[in-house]
């Protein structure tokens, strides 16, 4: 029960620090191409994290093994180092809408060498970890059933706005990297 807790606190705590570094390099009107995923985002997240969490203090789906507990938290770490590497190597790109802004620049080192989408690797990865951490394979199941689905519909839309945007440059980066998983996906 305390890794869950401890969990859960530092979830929260990654979650409202993350929200005001991302939140603050939204863009105007005009440099939005966002149809629908943000809306998504944060409607659907929270609804999972929340079913999530709800599960994780029943007793249906209980993982009895403090070790996979500890290993969450640990690879909930990782994915929040990910995540939070990939925003400060995009900087000011970064946005929470789906976004191409006037001076847009392809960025194709750091994280970006590997994979498109590196902070939504990285969240996807903290998820996974935060659904171990919480106990209950349910929560790891509502977690890994929405929250993947939200991003691939984010990750659709963000290579649709950056390849009208940047047009061959993007396509051609397309081609070298994936979209998630480095050499796979």
């Amino acid at each position: 029960m305390i890794l869950r807790d401890v969990a859960i606190t530092i979830f929260f705590l990654w979650i409202f620090i993350d929200a005001i570094v991302v939140f603050r390099h939204k863009t105007d009107k005009a440099e939005n191409r966002d149809h629908f995923s943000l809306r998504l985002l944060m409607i659907g997240g929270p609804l999972a994290w929340l079913i999530s969490i709800a599960l994780a203090f029943s007793t249906i789906g209980t993982i009895p093994w403090v070790a996979l507990q500890i290993t969450g938290l640990v690879v909930m770490g990782i994915g929040i180092i990910v995540r939070s590497t990939a925003i400060i190597q995009l900087g000011r790109f970064h946005t929470p809408n789906v976004a191409v802004r006037s001076d847009h620049q392809l960025k194709q080192t750091g994280l970006y060498r590997y994979v498109r989408h590196p902070s939504y690797l990285g969240a996807l990865i903290a998820f996974l970890g935060f659904g171990f951490a919480l106990g209950n394979w349910l929560s790891v199941l509502v977690l890994m059933a929405i929250t993947p689905c939200i991003y691939l519909y984010r990750i659709h839309e963000e290579d649709a706005a950056l390849s009208a945007e940047l047009g061959e440059a993007y396509r051609e980066y397309c081609l070298r990297t994936k979209r998630l998983i480095p050499w796979v996906y």
